[in-house]
């Protein structure tokens, strides 16, 4: 339960994040400088420096709760699994793995067979 109301927040906490960064504005004017704009229509919402101690404060606080709701979530989810999936998947190949025997050199593991003669060649051909 508590888990997807992390989630949801995360959620809402991300699109917050996104929405007051693509908000900012930019160190330099941009293009409405060069066409007499001057960026007045951006500033007069929220004041001549208030919009940027705004949405910067804002930026890092949304950041913040961010990070934190990524740290609980991991955190959350760690604790519902019991077992990682790479301890499970050794136990398993350690149960299916057939047991060694003794090592031997090649020597020994070759089978003795006497070598076979040569064949006689066939007649006519020196």
């Amino acid at each position: 339960m508590i888990y997807w109301i992390v989630i949801g927040f995360h959620v809402v906490v991300s699109i917050t994040l996104v929405v007051v960064v693509l908000l900012q504005t930019g160190k330099g004017v941009g293009l409405s400088g060069v066409f007499g704009g001057g960026g007045a229509a951006s500033e007069s919402f929220f004041g001549g420096r208030g919009a940027g101690d705004f949405l910067a404060k804002a930026t890092t606080g949304a950041a913040i709760i961010f990070m934190l709701t990524c740290l609980v979530l991991a955190k959350i989810s760690a604790v519902d699994r019991g077992e990682s999936v790479m301890e499970e998947a050794t136990t398993e190949e350690k149960a299916k793995k057939p047991t060694k025997g003794p090592k031997r050199s090649i020597k020994e593991a070759l089978p003795e067979t006497p070598a076979e003669e040569p064949a006689d060649a066939p007649a006519g051909t020196e």
